[in-house]
């Protein structure tokens, strides 16, 4: 006779069961955390997407504090050539980490089996969106996208404060708005395609390249520019820049997009570990001094600052503190895909205006380190 008690299971069935489950076709496997002791000399070989005002401070800082001597290759000395020089010279191992703007490099990089896990012990407060979910990637700071005005032109209340205000009456036509082909502006797009859908996505920087105004440039810095002198009433552009046009008294103000909405779109500047790291103990290192309360003030000092996504880091009055922005919810692999897909569009959108590229305009201080706290 069948009892129909409930038999006990036996422990060592269930931890067979949990470690099936665990290793099963959709698990992930994710790298254990580690806590980097920092080598005190050597070299570490860094290519740097992101501007040098930005990322030269931190690297001179990091040299000083560890006495690790740091050999960075900058986008903006390669151009067009950095991400397959990159890519080149990490397949032979000669390069360490890759400090990159935003998800899409970052996946380009995993997409090519470049990649190596990494999870230190810093980056723990990190939210997921700002991580790839292997741990391939992940950001340590971010410079949300956002709307600037020429206050000569027009009064706080009569600035757009949506994205899809751009296209519409009274501001459609009277703006600036960088190409989309590369950068935090492709981010852009491509987490407005993600979240909006590829046709309604399309239709809108259709209506901004048919406006018969809106000028379409090489670059944010050249959209500060346009707006700061009086050529565009506003522009979209990264904080960064936002920032640089405050701190020097430009004629601007800012509003972060979508705030009664889905928030503004905020890619992360992202830090990756290279697999075949030929230092590889100064490569973790400087990854995870990317993640110390150090760097992250470096940082927000800047007159181009970038927000930490680390807490309870000081920050000057003028850098945002994140958790006091809506932020849209957008998957950055889910951007990255839907990137790939629309590349040709996003290459070739505005290309026809011809733009130029303005000269520099340098910050104070761009390359010196930051004061120590």
């Amino acid at each position: 006779m069948v009892s129909n008690a409930r038999r006990a299971i036996h422990p060592a069935v269930l931890l067979a069961a949990a470690a099936h489950f665990a290793c099963g076709p959709g698990a992930l496997n994710l790298p254990e955390e580690e806590s980097v002791e920092m080598p005190r000399q050597g070299t570490v070989v860094v290519y740097v997407e992101a501007p040098r005002r930005i990322a030269g401070p931190v690297l001179k800082t990091f040299e000083e504090q560890t006495g690790i001597e740091v050999n960075a290759t900058y986008r903006e000395n390669l151009g067009d050539q950095f991400l397959s020089t990159l890519k080149s010279q990490a397949e032979r191992g000669a390069v360490d980490v890759f400090w990159g703007e935003t998800p899409l490099s970052a996946y380009d990089i995993v997409d090519a089996g470049l990649a190596a896990p990494f999870r230190p012990a810093g980056a723990r407060p990190v939210p997921g969106q700002y991580r790839d979910r292997e741990f391939r990637w992940i950001g340590f700071a971010v410079n949300p996208r956002v709307i600037v005005y020429n206050t000569n032109r027009m009064k706080r209340e009569e600035a757009p404060t949506e994205t899809t205000d751009l296209t519409r009456a009274p501001w459609a036509g009277r703006g600036a708005m960088p190409r989309i082909a590369t950068g935090p502006p492709a981010f852009h797009a491509a987490a407005l395609f993600t979240l909006w859908g590829p046709e309604k996505g399309r239709a809108f920087f259709e209506a901004l390249r048919a406006d018969g105004g809106t000028r379409i440039v090489e670059d944010d810095r050249e959209v500060r520019r346009l707006v700061s002198e009086g050529g565009a009433a506003w522009g979209l552009i990264g904080l960064d820049q936002a920032i640089c046009a405050k701190r020097e008294a430009e004629p601007v103000n800012v509003l972060f997009p979508d705030r009664l909405g889905s928030g503004a779109i905020v890619p992360p500047h992202v830090a990756i570990l290279l697999r075949g790291a030929p230092h590889a103990a100064q490569a973790k290192g400087l990854f995870s001094y990317l993640f110390r309360t150090e760097s992250a003030w470096v940082l927000g000092q800047n007159d181009c600052a970038l927000v930490t996504l680390l807490p309870n880091v000081p920050r000057p009055d003028w850098v945002p503190a994140l958790g006091g922005l809506n932020v849209a919810q957008v998957d950055p692999e889910a951007a990255w895909k839907v990137y790939r897909a629309n590349a040709p569009y996003f290459s070739s959108w505005g290309a026809e205006q011809g733009p130029t590229a303005a000269p520099p305009i340098q910050p104070r201080a761009a390359l010196d380190p930051a004061p120590r706290p």
